[in-house]
């Protein structure tokens, strides 16, 4: 069991340091931060072999879904209302629109979250998900403050 904990920490030390060495440098910054998060969430749950053989599948598909209705579909809204003027050329009819639109997008991402967990609790006990709940809230301040920290310009340098 021990020797177990340790490869976990080993493995999470190793992709912590890679991700922190190269943190935004460019290309990839998406995958490095993939990276970091499988083995922050990976030390976290303590999960098993057995259980992130069927954990990981499950989780990335709903990530994926997630990431997509997050990000890309928030940035296309934002690059829509830019291309329109920005927010303050938009009429009261436009705005109300953009904005049930942004709200039925964070119902459908509740909604895939929901999914996600009640998939996974054929995979994981209930302590593990809630661990996990804890564990993406943690990692994403801790994305978000390592952003702050570099500022905004920051190029990788």
């Amino acid at each position: 069991m021990k020797t177990e904990i340790m490869k976990r920490a080993i493995l999470f030390g190793i992709v912590f340091c890679v991700s922190i060495a190269t943190w935004g440098q460019g290309r990839g910054q998406l995958e490095r931060i993939k990276a970091f998060k499988t083995g922050y969430l990976t030390e976290k749950l303590e999960l098993s072999s057995a259980e992130a053989e069927k954990f990981w599948p499950i989780y990335n598909k709903y990530e994926k879904k997630i990431f997509e209705l997050r990000i890309e579909k928030r940035k296309a809204e934002r690059e829509k209302i830019s291309s329109l003027g920005g927010p303050e050329a938009l009429s009261d009819e436009e705005a109300t629109e953009f904005l049930d639109s942004l709200f039925q997008n964070e119902t459908v991402v509740l909604k895939t979250k929901q999914e996600l967990y009640q998939e996974l609790e054929q995979v994981l006990s209930p302590k593990k998900l809630l661990k996990l709940y804890k564990a993406e809230a943690d990692f994403n301040r801790r994305l978000l403050s390592e952003f702050k920290r570099r500022g905004p310009n920051h190029q990788g340098n």
